[in-house]
């Protein structure tokens, strides 16, 4: 019991990827306050949530249900990931408050929650984690409290990103911007393998 809560904490901890979020953290929010940077990182945080319980819930079951096997999941969020990533290489760099229409969306919803925080191998772990088949609802639940814990744990990476953003200077942060749209179409590569 303990050494499946502890493989379970240490897959979290690996497919949420909180550290390596930060930096893409800083390249879509560096040139937002501190105060709505941390309104943003509570947003990514809750909506990621969401999204991962749900699938914690009946991730499975609909999967089952559609026809869909857990290598498509996988090929379908490497492919979104290769999107993201060209276009971060592609993109002029400017700052988005620039742009008259002003239309962004939220970015706490994307790119943030959906696919930095909850992409497809943290959906794809929740769900094998959590497979009905296997664990007990006790087990599903313990995974679950594990999640939050990680989450929260991501959250202060991302309200501590302020930190970093302050020790690298923005010049730094927004020259990052290209090599981390490189480095998350690596991480595409990563996700298929």
């Amino acid at each position: 019991m303990a050494d499946k809560l502890f493989h379970d904490l240490v897959t979290l901890f690996v497919v949420v990827n909180r550290i390596g979020v930060v930096p893409l953290f800083i390249a879509v929010a560096g040139h937002e306050s501190a105060a709505a940077r941390r309104r943003i990182a509570g947003q990514a945080i809750l909506i990621s949530t969401v999204i991962l319980f749900v699938f914690i819930g009946i991730g499975q079951i609909v999967l089952e249900a559609l026809g869909i096997n857990l290598a498509s999941i996988r090929i379908a969020g490497g492919l979104v990931l290769l999107i993201i990533a060209l276009r971060m290489v592609l993109q002029e760099a400017h700052d988005p408050r620039a742009d008259s229409s002003g239309n962004y969306g939220n970015i706490a919803v994307f790119p943030l929650a959906m696919p930095f925080i909850a992409g497809p191998a943290s959906i794809m772990a929740v769900v094998l984690m959590t497979d009905n088949n296997v664990y007990s609802v006790r087990q599903e639940v313990e995974t679950a409290a594990l999640l939050v814990v990680v989450l929260g744990f991501t959250y202060g990476c991302l309200v501590g990103a302020d930190f970093v953003q302050r020790l690298l200077g923005s010049t730094r942060c927004q020259c990052r911007e290209p090599h981390h749209g490189a480095g998350l179409g690596g991480a595409r590569g990563a996700i298929n393998a």
